[in-house]
C-alpha cells in the first residue's frame, strides 16, 4: 500500500511539473513581442503588436534582440550612413531634414523608432562616423529615401491571358548603394507585423520600420521608386512616403484603396517618386509627381493608359516602371535617361522572349536578365545589376513570394539564387 501511495504521489508531482512547465513556457511565449531568427541570407523578424498598446515597448525589444542578432549593428549602419552624408555638413544638413519630417510620421512609427533607437549608445549625440547609433541616426535610417536619393529600382508585373494561370506575377527589383564594405547585405531582413486588425510583411533591414517592399493580408504589394524631377528639396512640412505606404498596407484592404491615400493631394513629399502595386489580379504603378508645375500628374498607370509622346509600352496585360514618369501629360523625366530608357528596353525585350504564357519561372528570367558576362551598370540596361541589393518575384495568389538576397561578400552570382519567404500572417 505504501509503495503504490508512493508511486502515485510521484506522480502527481510529475505531471504537477509538466503542467507548470508547459504553463511556463505559454507564459513565455506570450510576453516574448520580438524574435529574430538569422536565415545565413538575411534576417527573419516578428513583430508581434496585438494586444500591445505601447509601440514603444515593441521598439525597445526589437532594439535589443537586434544587437544580440548582430552586435556590430551600430558599427554597421553609423559607418554605412558616414558614406552617404559624405561629410559633417551634409550629415547635419540631412538630420535637420529628418526633424522635419519626423512631426508628420505616424505617432506609433515614432515610438517604434525611439524604442529602437534607446538600445544605442550615442543616445543624444550626434556625431559623424563615431561608430555609435544616436536616436536621430536611427531617424536618419529610416528617412534615407525621403532625404537622401539611395534609389534607382524597377519592376514589372504579369496578369490576365498573359499569365500561366490568369493570376498576377509580379517582380521588383532593389537597386540600393550597398555601401563600401555591403553594410546593407549584413542586415538584410523580411519582417512581419502582427496587427490586430491588418499584418503585413516588409522586405527590408534590421531596424528600418517603414515600407520598402511590402504586402499585407490581402495580398496587396507595395514597392517604393524614386522619381528625380530636378525640383528644389524641400523637407519643411512634408511626409514620408515609405511610412505612408506602411499606413496605407496596414489600413486598406485594396491596391486601389493603398493608391488613393498615397496620391491624395493632402500628403505632400519631399521627393517624387513612383508606388508599385499588385494584387492577386492585377499589377498597376502609381505616378506620384508632388511638383507644382501644369506636368505633374499624381495618377494610377495601367497597360492600357496613353503615354507621352516617343515611349511605348505594347504588351497586353502587363506593364512595367524604372524610375521616370510616362504618363501621358506627366513630366518626362524618362526620355533624356539612358538609365532608364535602356532599362526600360530590355524590360519589355525580355518579357516577350518568355513566349504567350509567362509563368514564375519566366518571371525569375525577367528580373535575372543582363546582357554581358556578368551584371553590370544600369545605364547599359541590366535590370540584374551591380547595384541590384533584392529582387522579389511574387505570385500573391498563391502566397509564393521569393527573394534574392545580395551576399554579404558583395560579390554577385551570375545566376541570382532565390529563397522562398514563408507567409507568417
Amino acid at each position: 500500500m505504501k509503495k503504490r501511495l508512493l508511486y502515485l504521489l510521484s506522480v502527481i508531482v510529475l505531471v504537477t511539473g509538466l503542467n507548470l512547465g508547459a504553463l511556463t513556457t505559454n507564459v513565455a511565449e506570450a510576453t516574448q513581442k520580438v524574435t529574430i531568427t538569422d536565415k545565413g541570407s538575411h534576417y527573419e523578424v516578428i513583430l508581434n503588436l496585438k494586444g500591445e498598446k505601447s509601440h514603444e515597448k515593441i521598439g525597445k525589444e526589437y532594439g535589443s534582440k537586434i544587437l544580440k542578432a548582430v552586435p556590430e549593428y551600430e558599427a554597421i549602419v553609423d559607418s554605412y550612413l558616414a558614406e552617404i552624408t559624405s561629410n559633417d555638413e551634409v550629415y547635419n544638413l540631412m538630420l535637420q531634414r529628418v526633424n522635419d519630417i519626423i512631426p508628420q510620421i505616424d505617432k506609433d512609427y515614432v515610438d517604434e523608432i525611439k524604442g529602437v533607437a534607446s538600445n544605442f549608445t550615442g543616445k543624444n549625440d550626434n556625431v559623424r562616423g563615431d561608430g555609435k547609433l544616436s536616436t536621430g541616426e536611427m531617424f536618419l535610417m529610416n528617412l534615407c529615401p525621403d532625404v537622401v536619393r539611395p534609389s534607382q529600382c524597377c519592376a514589372a508585373g504579369v496578369y490576365g491571358d498573359k499569365s500561366e494561370n490568369n493570376d498576377n506575377i509580379s517582380m521588383r527589383i532593389l537597386d540600393w548603394h550597398a555601401g563600401s564594405e555591403n553594410q546593407l547585405a549584413r542586415i538584410q531582413s523580411v519582417v512581419t507585423f502582427k496587427n490586430l486588425k491588418k499584418s503585413i510583411c516588409t522586405i527590408g533591414y534590421l531596424g528600418y520600420m517603414g515600407c520598402i517592399s511590402a504586402f499585407n493580408d490581402n495580398k496587396v504589394f507595395g514597392a517604393i521608386l524614386d522619381s528625380h524631377t530636378g525640383e528644389p528639396y524641400t523637407s519643411q512640412g512634408k511626409r514620408s512616403y515609405p511610412f505612408d505606404l506602411r499606413h496605407a498596407l496596414e489600413n486598406y484592404t485594396t491596391l486601389n484603396g493603398v493608391a488613393a491615400y498615397l496620391k491624395s493631394p493632402v500628403r505632400n513629399y519631399t521627393y517624387s517618386h513612383l508606388i508599385f502595386l499588385s494584387d492577386a489580379k492585377v499589377t498597376k504603378v502609381l505616378e506620384n509627381n508632388i511638383s507644382d508645375k501644369e506636368n505633374s500628374l499624381r495618377e494610377v498607370r495601367t497597360e492600357k493608359s496613353q503615354l507621352n509622346e516617343g515611349i511605348s509600352w505594347d504588351i497586353n496585360n502587363a506593364i512595367g516602371c524604372v524610375n521616370s514618369f510616362i504618363l501621358k501629360g506627366n513630366l518626362d523625366n524618362h526620355s533624356d535617361n539612358p538609365s532608364n530608357t535602356n532599362r526600360l528596353y530590355s524590360m519589355k525585350k525580355v518579357l516577350k522572349e518568355q513566349g504567350e504564357k509567362v509563368t514564375f519561372d519566366n518571371m525569375k528570367a525577367v528580373a535575372s536578365y543582363y546582357q554581358g558576362e556578368e551584371p553590370g551598370p544600369q545605364i547599359e540596361g541590366d535590370l540584374y545589376n551591380t547595384s541590384t541589393q533584392q529582387i522579389m518575384v511574387f505570385e500573391p495568389a498563391k502566397n509564393r513570394y521569393e527573394v534574392f538576397f545580395r551576399p554579404a561578400t558583395g560579390n554577385l552570382p551570375k545566376v541570382p539564387a532565390f529563397e522562398k519567404i514563408p507567409v507568417l500572417f
